[in-house]
């Protein structure tokens, strides 16, 4: 009878802990923990702890599952090494050879299978299901016919390969995986993990050499000129022919280095970079920093129930925790989570960045954040209410805080413009005299970025807007004329240079930049 998981009772103290045993071999990947994940239930009630127990196995159960895939990719990428290293040297015709052989070997052990052969030297090997008879001899022909055109040669040996990458077994490379690992020194028995994971470089090294490639002067298939990059077989299953533009010897960058590429592919705002910077970093320290070509929707998906069980503003010694122990610690002590506003911005630097390695970079073909579905936001409780009026009593009679270089003058001011205008404070802090028109007997507020070229050449702080929308006249209210506005404006005209706004330059628009500010 199998025996349900339940809490472990502490035999000196009585108190109730979630207990389970770490794999051995993921036990590096728990933070230098030991052979055991235990987490105290702080109750000595049977009933409370059981409440307890499966938040807890929910983080172990995520833990684990990380652990296995930074275990895997690397795994992989000590395997990539190996097979590097062992075929180090080895021309592309070789590697083709190989891959003729095994496809060779795969229509000896299916013709053998129908008893067509005595022997062969493939029947050794379990190549899976063999075609009917009648298809057989359709598929030999067409493995004859491709192998005599020398573009197409390559071909059925690929459609070989992704087969065998299928197999449970894989014992017609087996020879292979066994000389990578003794040219490594790897002891036998290899671990079964790291023995995939040679397997699948191995078929990866080989699929290079006999994928296709169009060239698009040409628009015709030509044979393999250029070593490919290394792609998962899964991936050449998925994508079949590979561009030339898209092949290169360099490996495929990870998720950060993409991200950095795009923060300064063309000019960004700040704001947005570093927002989205978290964003990535958080990704990366979930995955291990995969590269691009390995992401899947999967991945995005756990990144993003993570993102919603994280802790908000907290503190540097919490942020610093692994982001699965943030989400344990945010439950236990019942802390406020990020909003699925700021989740779902999250969302977006993952899918902008993998949309500039799709666009740009193309080291993807395609973005597979684009199938995960953002958070539906809360509709029942509005972050952005109004202030009550006894808040408001409170700003406008507290006394004005002392900021460094801003005159309280210009603090008083954007205060009260604030409310009046309903303006970010990154707007008002960029007004200009100039701002403030006329039209019909109206005054108002022109919120406006400013010219490409003036951006370009000045060199006091630009003015820019966050979205399209953003760009808008606003009436002034009665109270602001009331209250002097339209003659703080005048004198702040009077200081600007004469003919100032008939002739809007860099040069007199950098002078009177900070007129406006006090």
């Amino acid at each position: 009878m199998i025996r349900m998981a339940a809490p472990f009772k502490d035999p000196r103290t009585g108190i109730l802990y979630f207990r389970r045993v770490i794999p051995a071999a993921l036990r590096p990947f728990f933070d230098g923990a030991s052979s055991e994940y235990k987490r105290t239930l702080d109750t000595r009630d049977p009933d409370e702890a059981r409440q307890r127990y499966h938040p807890h196995a929910i983080v172990y159960d995520q833990k684990l599952a990380a652990a296995r895939r930074s275990l895997a990719s690397q795994q992989l990428r000590s395997a990539r090494s190996m097979v590097d290293a062992y075929l180090d040297g080895v021309s592309e015709q070789q590697l083709q050879g190989m891959a003729q052989k095994l496809a060779s070997l795969e229509v000896g052990a299916f013709q053998h299978a129908h008893g067509l052969t005595d022997y062969d030297p493939g029947s050794r090997y379990d190549f899976g299901s063999p075609p009917e008879r009648p298809d057989l001899q359709n598929f030999g022909d067409r493995k004859t016919m491709l192998e005599a055109v020398p573009d197409f040669s390559p071909l059925p040996w690929l459609e070989t390969l992704r087969r065998i990458s299928t197999l449970p077994s894989l014992d017609p490379i087996d020879w292979a995986i066994l000389a990578i690992a003794f040219n490594s020194g790897i002891a036998q028995p290899i671990d079964p993990a790291l023995y995939e994971a040679i397997g699948q470089a191995y078929f990866d090294r080989l699929c290079e050499v006999c994928t296709p490639k169009i060239d698009p002067a040409r628009v015709r298939i030509l044979p393999s000129a250029i070593p490919f990059s290394v792609v998962p077989s899964t991936h050449h299953a998925a994508t079949g022919l590979q561009s030339a533009e898209t092949s290169s010897n360099a490996p495929t960058p990870t998720i950060t280095k993409v991200f950095e590429d795009w923060a300064v592919s063309q000019p960004r705002e700040p704001k947005l970079v570093d927002e989205w910077r978290t964003a990535i970093t958080r990704f990366a320290r979930l995955h291990d920093d995969p590269p691009v070509d390995t992401i899947t929707a999967s991945m995005v998906r756990t990144y993003r129930r993570t993102c919603a069980a994280l802790p908000s503003r907290v503190g540097k010694a919490i942020r610093a925790l692994p982001l699965l122990e943030q989400v344990e610690l945010a439950k236990a002590q019942g802390l406020k989570v990020l909003a699925p506003a700021t989740v779902n911005k999250a969302l977006s630097a993952i899918r902008v960045t993998l949309d500039h390695a799709v666009e740009e970079l193309e080291v993807i073909t395609e973005n597979v954040a684009k199938a995960v579905k953002s958070l539906p936001k809360n509709e029942i409780e509005d972050p952005r209410l109004p202030f009550e009026p006894q808040d408001l009593v409170k700003i406008f009679s507290a006394e004005l805080p002392n900021k460094s270089g801003v005159a309280p003058s210009t603090l008083a001011w954007t205060l009260l413009l604030a409310p009046f205008t309903g303006c970010r404070l990154e707007e008002l802090g960029k007004l200009r005299p100039g701002n403030v028109r006329t039209y019909d007997g109206i005054p108002y507020i022109a919120i406006e970025p400013d010219r490409l070229r003036v951006r370009e050449e000045q060199e006091c702080p630009a003015k820019r807007m966050k979205t399209a929308s953003a760009k808008r006249d606003i009436p002034l209210h009665p109270i602001l004329i009331q209250a002097g506005f339209l003659d703080l404006v005048n004198k702040r005209r009077e200081r600007m240079p004469n003919g100032f706004f008939r002739n809007w330059t860099p040069t007199n628009m950098a002078a009177g930049h900070s007129a406006f500010r006090g």
